[in-house]
């Protein structure tokens, strides 16, 4: 039989190649941008923990009359029944009588995309840099922690 005349069909080599590259492409953009809608939700979460915790901070302080100290595990305890159970170790109050409260949250479990996403959230949502001097309220630009004024 000769194949002289015949039509090829079917695709080159090189034409299936660029196909496969431009797939990949296509797949590592989507995983990119994947990272990044995860790390915006964790972010989310956090902000939302926070705001949470601030709450129940000031409703604690109403009904006993101070802040709680989530060192003590009476105070911790109450607290974390009031959260329904919810986990309370990467909080911590720094308070000094009726003056002012912080909560801090502690971001050394979360990668640096989850930080970036808080550092762009910061001015918006209230969240400032650990150890900002009373009233000044320096957004959080970077670290491993991050303030919300509670009062």
């Amino acid at each position: 039989m000769s194949w002289k005349g015949v039509k090829k069909r079917g695709f080159t080599l090189v034409e299936l190649l660029i196909v496969i590259i431009i797939i990949g492409m296509l797949a590592s953009a989507m995983m990119l941008l994947m990272g990044t809608a995860e790390d915006k939700a964790e972010a989310t979460a956090i902000i939302s923990d926070m705001r949470s915790m601030k709450s129940i901070m000031v409703i604690f302080k109403l009904d006993k009359g101070h802040w709680p100290d989530l060192a003590d595990t009476t105070d911790a305890a109450e607290v974390k029944k009031m959260l329904g159970g919810a986990k309370t170790d990467e909080f911590t109050l720094v308070s000094s009588g009726d003056l002012y409260a912080y909560l801090t949250f502690d971001l050394g479990a979360h990668s640096s995309g989850v930080r970036n996403k808080l550092r762009l959230m910061a001015p918006s949502t209230g969240l400032l840099k650990v150890g900002t001097a009373i009233g000044t309220g320096v957004p959080y630009e970077d670290g491993y922690a991050v303030e919300m004024k509670v009062h």
